[in-house]
């Protein structure tokens, strides 16, 4: 009996290659992304495409364009990426009506990305520029990038293409603080601020409105965040009061963890001095909550309770979750309206996390805290009312009236809070 000739499935692969040296686009730069669709012996079987990095919607559209015009494979082997969505993928393929599957790239890709180079030798060029130039395009491209590991990619070749590229440093410090290597980071910010130090020894400079100045602050300010999270205190407090005498406007928020760590280090009485200079350098400042109880525990210490007592008011109509938290009692409500981010509940649980011992130190400060909150029932009961009430007029914007409402509401929370302040 004759049996029919098996077909060999024809299996397609989506190749990825990033290149190492930028492209000119514009006025800016960019790493390339080359993608590549090949036949079972690696035969192209489509003109490679550059992109500025791996999109998957990019992808599939690119894909689907040579489908409709080359037909569609038995499988299409994708090689594995940290910006896909393998459920995607999937339904990719159910669209296609073909398999998909995510391969680990093979052990030829470094000399593929080797051959692909030469892609760039037929690119568009700009006369030559000074790498500060380039470096500079890079970043401007950064903003545009939604992969993470591209981001990186590029601030790092910008910051290898100029050395002095602080701004292009600033990003990538920030980016090992957030990743929790405190060490690493803390390397970056030194680097910046040697290159950045001859701002220091300038007269009249325009601290962080002009924007060439706000690397060195913002390495100040990590260098800060970095030594606090290492457990130096002590040197984190000096690092902050470093950063407020080069920019005693204190764009960056620096005023705010100081007296907390001059409390971690035990410096009780520079805690002390903080705030009475605070008072005088910033009339009518902006409410915060960890201002506030720092002040309130430093009155504490001094012996000042009923002074102690106003700043925990302060402090607790600032953000009404840290006293339940430094005290250990039920948690305030936390589906309301909060009017800032500094109100949220996350700013409570970092607080507590990081300076809650400050108050298990101190007996007499811990007493003084319960007996404000205690105190204080009625009027946090009422303001959790005024602000589930804003929380539900959220759901109601078809209202014509809507915004006048809001507006309304807010006001009278607003006077609400000052009022029980005096």
């Amino acid at each position: 009996m004759i049996q029919p000739l098996k077909n060999t499935p024809s299996i397609w692969s989506l190749c990825w290659v990033d290149l190492p040296e930028p492209l000119p686009v514009e006025e800016d730069f960019y790493l390339p992304t080359i993608l590549l669709l090949v036949g079972p012996s690696f035969e192209p079987l489509a003109p490679p495409a550059i992109f500025h990095e791996l999109d998957q919607v990019e992808a599939e559209e690119w894909v689907a364009h040579h489908f409709d015009d080359l037909g569609v494979p038995d499988q299409l082997s994708v090689w594995k990426a940290p910006e896909w969505v393998s459920e995607e993928w999937k339904y990719f393929g159910r669209d296609w009506k073909t398999k998909v599957k995510l391969v680990n790239p093979p052990p030829h890709e470094a000399r593929l990305q080797s051959e692909l180079a030469g892609l760039q030798g037929d690119s568009p060029r700009v006369p030559a520029l000074p790498k500060s130039a380039v470096a500079e395009g890079l970043l401007r491209n950064v903003p545009r990038l939604r992969s993470p590991g591209k981001r990186r990619a590029t601030l790092e070749k910008a910051a290898e293409i100029d050395p002095a590229c602080t701004a292009a440093l600033i990003e990538l410090a920030e980016m090992e603080f957030q990743a929790g290597r405190y060490e690493k980071s803390l390397g970056l910010f030194a680097q910046i601020e040697e290159i950045e130090c001859p701002l220091l020894r300038r007269r009249a400079v325009q601290w962080w409105t002009d924007r060439t100045t706000r690397p060195l602050l913002r390495s100040l300010f990590g260098t800060m965040l970095c030594q606090w999270h290492l457990g130096r205190a002590a040197e984190a407090a000096e690092t902050g009061q470093r950063l407020l005498e080069t920019d005693p406007d204190d764009h960056t928020g620096a005023r705010f963890y100081v007296p907390l760590l001059l409390l971690l280090a035990g410096e009780n009485e520079e805690a002390s001095l903080f705030f009475r200079h605070y008072a005088v350098r910033y009339p009518g400042d902006m409410p915060h909550a960890w201002l506030s109880f720092a002040w309130g525990l430093t009155l504490c210490l001094e012996g000042d309770d009923q002074g102690a007592r106003q700043k925990y008011r302060e402090g607790i109509m600032a953000n009404i979750h840290i006293a339940p938290r430094l005290l250990g009692g039920r948690p305030s409500p936390e589906d309301i309206y909060h009017p800032s981010e500094r109100d949220e509940p996350h700013s409570a649980v970092e607080f507590s996390g990081s300076f809650g011992g400050l108050w298990d130190r101190e007996a007499a400060a811990l007493r003084v805290l319960r007996e404000t909150h205690e105190e204080m029932g009625p009027v946090l009961r009422e303001l959790v009312t005024r602000r589930r009430a804003l929380v539900d007029l959220m759901d109601q914007r078809y209202d014509p009236d809507y915004r006048a409402n809001w507006t309304r509401m807010v006001e009278e929370e607003e006077a609400f809070v000052k009022k029980a302040l005096e």
